[in-house]
């Protein structure tokens, strides 16, 4: 997948979330929008520099953060899609600017690249929309919904449901293949393997199918299946880095 964010719009700063959010607006980012987030994606697909530069949510920056999520800014990128404006959870409705598959498409695509550029691993701590930041980071929100409900696809409903979506889209997106088949979206249900029959060395763990060697497994390493090509598999580690191994050393976990 193509990147669509300039690279003067992510300056040198060690970031260690990207929070998804969005902005109870109109399909165009207005004023206050670009105060709050470093990077919105209008309704055209068309993405929109926040005010804020993303340096500023570093960790002792000194400088006014772009105030995404509450007391959860530091350290964190804000991104938003600009829709929903009139929208309801109970019952829902996606009201007059209802979020769209391209924005949220275009979404997918910038975090992956956020996740490339700053070395975040793609995890529910790590990479998460708003609607689960009380819940998995502990840190009180003010009844924040977004994102709860997909309007172009009704069937995802509830924040982790809907976030799990969003890191298997993302974690596939840094290698731009698609997705293996899988009953459900959740990573806790996704295929899990076992790394087995490496001892006493280990197995390596590649960019790429056959490619660039990143890393390496020791043997007992449990991890889930994001895709497939022929013998290769896309895996995720319990840390959330994401590459490929040799599917002959991976023994299926009940």
């Amino acid at each position: 997948m193509a990147d669509l964010i300039p690279k003067d719009w992510m300056p040198d700063a060690r970031m260690e979330r990207i929070h998804v959010h969005w902005t109870a607006g109109r399909h165009a980012a207005n004023a206050t929008d670009r105060k709050s987030y470093h990077i919105l994606v209008e309704g055209t697909g068309a993405l929109v520099r926040g005010a804020r530069s993303i340096a500023a949510n570093a960790r002792g920056s000194g400088l006014p953060p772009a105030a995404h999520t509450l007391n959860a800014n530091t350290g964190a990128i804000g991104v938003s899609m600009c829709c929903m404006h009139q929208a309801a959870e109970h019952p829902f409705a996606g009201g007059a600017a209802p979020l769209l598959k391209l924005q949220w498409d275009t979404m997918v695509a910038v975090v992956a690249q956020l996740a490339r550029r700053y070395a975040i691993p793609v995890t529910r701590a790590t990479i998460l929309t708003h609607a689960e930041v009380q819940s998995t980071l502990g840190i009180l929100q003010r009844n924040k919904w977004d994102i709860t409900r997909l309007a172009f696809d009704p069937s995802v409903v509830g924040a982790h449901p809907v976030g799990d979506r969003m890191r298997l889209e993302v974690a596939v997106a840094l290698d731009g293949l698609n997705p293996a088949p899988s009953p459900a979206l959740a990573p806790e249900r996704l295929p899990r393997f076992r790394v087995q029959g490496v001892a006493p060395s280990t197995l390596t763990f590649r960019r790429n199918p056959a490619g660039e060697v990143t890393g390496a497994l020791p043997e007992g390493t449990l991890v889930e299946r994001l895709a497939m090509s022929q013998q290769w598999w896309q895996v995720r580690t319990p840390r959330g880095f994401v590459g490929w191994v040799s599917s002959d050393f991976l023994v299926a976990v009940p």
